[in-house]
């Protein structure tokens, strides 16, 4: 049993990280019928390494990374702030500015500058019922890629902005401050990403 999964891919002498999943139950494995109940948008997959050598989805090893169990931890209480429960085999989609797998986020990036075909996520096509934005501040490499998620399907999109010191009920845009999850108070998120659970309840 196990909460975090994610399908890895090897191209072109580099690996990526994809259909990152946050269960919001440990489950034995992913299935088809499991409940995507919002997504969380990121930088990259920082330290998160494979535990296994499959072609499927497989748990994750975290080795140090905390956005994926700190994401969980929140969306854990804003269900129990409305006295519900999560439904069954649900998870919280993860998506990032780029998916190719890098502890450092200046390597990373430096590969990617000189990657001519970098693989995206096909998750980002899905329609979400909430999305939310943790990618942090400006960068004149990572904003370039933040256009992209302009049309990303959802009608409820949010992130907390570090320098108006409020949480925003829009998509972020690039010259946005979207504060990574790294010293957020939950509180901040807690009782809009609650509001947005309850109203999906049906």
């Amino acid at each position: 049993m196990d909460l975090f999964w994610a399908k890895f891919i090897d191209s072109e002498e580099n690996t990526y990280r994809m259909d990152t999943r946050i269960y919001l139950n440990a489950v034995n494995a992913p299935g088809e019928a499991d409940v995507c109940v919002g997504a969380v948008i990121g930088k990259n997959p920082g330290s998160a390494q494979a535990s296994l050598q499959s072609d499927d989805l497989q748990p994750i090893s975290l080795d140090g990374d905390k956005l994926l169990p700190t994401v969980r931890n929140i969306v854990l209480k804003s269900y129990r702030e409305v006295g519900m429960s999560p439904p069954v085999n649900s998870y919280v989609q993860v998506l990032n500015l780029f998916y190719l797998c890098d502890p450092n986020l200046d390597s990373a990036i430096s590969s990617m500058m000189v990657n001519k075909s970098p693989l995206t996520c096909p998750s980002e096509d899905q329609n979400f019922h909430w999305v939310w934005y943790v990618w942090g501040g400006e960068s004149e490499y990572l904003d370039s890629l933040k256009s992209r998620f302009s049309n990303l399907k959802s009608d409820d999109h949010f992130y907390y902005d570090s320098r108006r010191s409020e949480l925003c009920k829009r998509p972020a845009q690039s010259g946005d401050f979207a504060k990574h999850t790294q010293g957020l108070k939950h509180e901040y998120i807690i009782p809009h990403l609650s509001s947005l659970i309850a109203a999906h309840k049906s």
